[in-house]
């Protein structure tokens, strides 16, 4: 088999050359992102962790920034950083901060993993079609051959024509391999993302900080339509406890004398 891959390749087939292309791109791919998930994204959290719990506990947020400065300029220590520099700006934004850190980066961690299964199916698919097409030729060639050389050209044309099925299959084990290796290394690391931004929201965004929470803007409208209602409520009842109730008892003595005058 080695042999005939080697005849491919000399022989400038095109379907091997379109296989080793997209081998090229998908071993670039894995490289890029195994030095991504290995050696920038991938920490050591519970140091980082215990360090950053320390700081904070003794109020010693310049001390905490420079940390997340130096351990990385990506992954949990942006996340902490963004969260350090909101707590003492405004501390109501310390969660959104941190939600939406967390939410713009997490997706990074299995970015462009997606894109290897597909290259190693085209790869795959390529070799195949590379393969009927090779058979195609070869059983076009008997036509045009005698009878005594039909027989070793039709065994070299089907030996030939499997070059490219084997070859993609090649690729398509190793670069399957190399995604479900990689997409181990993302699920792990993306369950420690997880965890470092519960534990870097309870330590910077406590409940009780749910006070500083503006509040809804339906509550807020409840509230100013019953303190107007209750505060025009009191001078009416004023008004009706300061008036005095009129009745036919208090008529004053003038009152009638210009009464019998007119009659």
């Amino acid at each position: 088999m080695w042999g005939q891959l080697a005849l491919s390749l000399q022989s400038a087939n095109g379907y091997v050359i379109a296989i080793l292309v997209l081998g090229f791109i998908a071993f670039v791919l894995m490289i890029e992102r195994l030095i991504m998930l290995q050696f920038v994204y991938n920490i050591d959290f519970p140091k980082f962790l215990l360090n950053l719990k320390k700081m904070v506990h003794a109020e010693d947020h310049d001390r905490a920034i420079t940390l997340c400065k130096n351990v990385s300029s990506t992954s949990l220590p942006k996340i902490s950083l963004r969260a350090l520099e909101a707590a003492e700006s405004d501390p109501s934004r310390i969660r959104g901060t941190i939600e939406e850190e967390a939410i713009g980066f997490i997706p990074n961690i299995e970015r462009r993993l997606g894109a290897l299964p597909a290259i190693s199916m085209i790869i795959m698919l390529v070799g195949i079609l590379g393969t009927i097409d090779a058979l195609f030729g070869a059983f076009q060639s008997i036509d045009v051959l005698d009878s005594a050389r039909k027989q070793s050209s039709l065994a070299q044309g089907i030996a030939a024509s499997l070059n490219p099925t084997a070859m993609g299959l090649l690729f398509g084990m190793v670069l399957m391999a190399g995604f479900y290796f990689l997409k181990g290394i993302a699920a792990t690391l993306t369950d420690r993302m997880h965890h470092g931004v519960a534990v870097v929201t309870n330590l910077l965004a406590p409940q009780e900080m749910a006070a500083f929470m503006p509040m809804e803007s339906g509550s807020v409208s409840d509230a100013s339509s019953d303190r107007s209602v209750s505060e025009s409520a009191q001078p009416m009842a004023a008004e009706t406890q300061t008036q005095p109730e009129e009745s036919f008892d208090d008529v004053s003595v003038d009152d009638i004398k210009d009464e019998e005058e007119i009659i």
